[in-house]
């Protein structure tokens, strides 16, 4: 299966701008007390007052994410670019309860346990620090499989409490998007994590955290956007997938007609379908299509030569900085092994080698990057292969999280 992952990224705490506000009922107008207040992916949080009042401190300059979540009321997010000169005011939306009941009639009956192994996979991970992370609210996700397209959503009614004691976090994880798409084996989930630091760290946790930050998109990223791709040893190269036209031309044949059966001699075989003439091949046609079916969707021709920053980084008149590119990039980091339960999941005999990821753009528009790694619209990239199994959130880092070698 390949592992896409995609998770919502934001910028990282210095002291610059303190971003002030009050939370009020978008209905009565009323405050309202005790919400969650965070800067999206990082451990910059409050709960706002009984006046719905609340203080974050300082931010660093560039693009945030500020969340709000409180129960009874839709989520909220404001994106806001710090430094901030003014006080927000905030309106929440209260939530249908006719459209909440219309939902659960609509879940799958004990899908924790149909479907729990596979969303922890997917969700927490299976590399080395999978077995160190624990879901605490299992109870409040809710599962829904579409037999027919093959798809599988899951839903959370409350912020995933998440125990990390490999990395020493607790999480909470305000899940928006959960899919795996069993026909294209294709997996996606999108949220926004909030990180509680514990008062002290052990050793190993400071260890395990730096090997979680090596091995993450997000250092390729700061790496990309500071220039120092050689220095920390990626290697970057284009791939191209060449797309199987004949596979494609039996995909729509099998789409458009329907087997009928075979001929009275049974010698040949008849397809046909809605409007369409019927069509008729021999029992040899119909092993050649499957035998066609059970190629590769196409083949992928890797670049030889290494790609340059200029290559892959733009810049506005504005010095802000974006990555556009069509096709794969194909990224090779030379510094760091794979971890070898990323050779059992898939099942590979081979020795350990450097960890290879792929990136692909979803949209044309450009992805904007910042300093700490961020990147946005969040839903523009997604990461294949080494990346793609590994940043789960069993090796999720905050963005304000510092390396001891940045």
């Amino acid at each position: 299966m390949k592992h896409l992952t995609l998770i919502l990224f934001l910028l990282p705490f210095q002291i610059l701008a303190q971003i002030k506000g009050q939370i009020f009922s978008a209905g009565d107008k009323k405050p309202v007390p005790f919400a969650a207040v965070f800067i999206n992916n990082s451990t910059i949080g409050t709960t706002s007052d009984e006046e719905g009042r609340f203080t974050l401190p300082q931010l660093s300059p560039g693009k945030h994410e500020l969340i709000v979540s409180v129960l009874g009321f839709e989520k909220h997010l404001e994106v806001i670019n710090a430094p901030v000169n003014q006080a927000f005011k905030i309106y929440l939306t209260e939530k249908s309860q006719e459209l909440d009941m219309v939902l659960v009639k609509a879940f799958d009956k004990d899908g924790w346990m149909t479907w729990g192994k596979l969303f922890t996979e997917c969700f927490i991970g299976t590399g080395t620090n999978a077995s160190q992370t624990k879901l605490l609210n299992s109870k409040d996700l809710r599962f829904r499989h579409n037999k027919k397209e093959k798809i599988l959503e899951v839903f959370a009614v409350a912020p995933l409490k998440i125990k990390n004691k490999a990395l020493g976090y607790d999480l909470e994880y305000h899940l928006e998007v959960f899919r795996v798409d069993f026909n294209n084996n294709t997996q996606l989930y999108a949220g926004y994590p909030f990180f509680k630091e514990p008062s002290k760290l052990s050793k190993k946790q400071k260890e395990r955290r730096q090997a979680s930050y090596d091995a993450s998109l997000t250092k390729f990223l700061k790496s990309l956007y500071h220039n120092k791709l050689q220095e920390d040893g990626y290697l970057v190269r284009k791939l191209v997938e060449v797309p199987n036209r004949e596979k494609q031309r039996v995909r729509a044949l099998y789409d458009k007609y329907t087997i009928r059966g075979f001929d009275e001699n049974g010698s040949s075989f008849i397809i046909s379908g809605p409007n369409l003439p019927q069509e008729i091949y021999t029992p040899d046609s119909l092993s050649y299509f499957q035998k066609i079916l059970a190629q590769p969707n196409g083949t992928k021709n890797l670049y030889k030569d290494t790609l340059s920053r200029s290559q892959i980084l733009k810049r506005d008149t504005k010095g802000n900085k974006y990555i556009q590119f069509r096709d794969y990039l194909h990224i090779v980091n030379t510094k760091h092994l794979e971890d070898p339960l990323y050779l059992s999941f898939n099942r590979e005999s081979r020795t350990v080698g450097p960890q290879t990821s792929m990136l692909k753009m979803t949209e044309d528009e450009p992805i904007e990057i910042q300093e700490n790694g961020n990147y946005f619209p969040p839903l523009n990239l997604i990461s294949i292969d080494y990346w793609g199994w590994s940043n789960k959130i069993a090796d999720l880092l905050p963005l304000d999280y510092k390396s001891s070698t940045p």
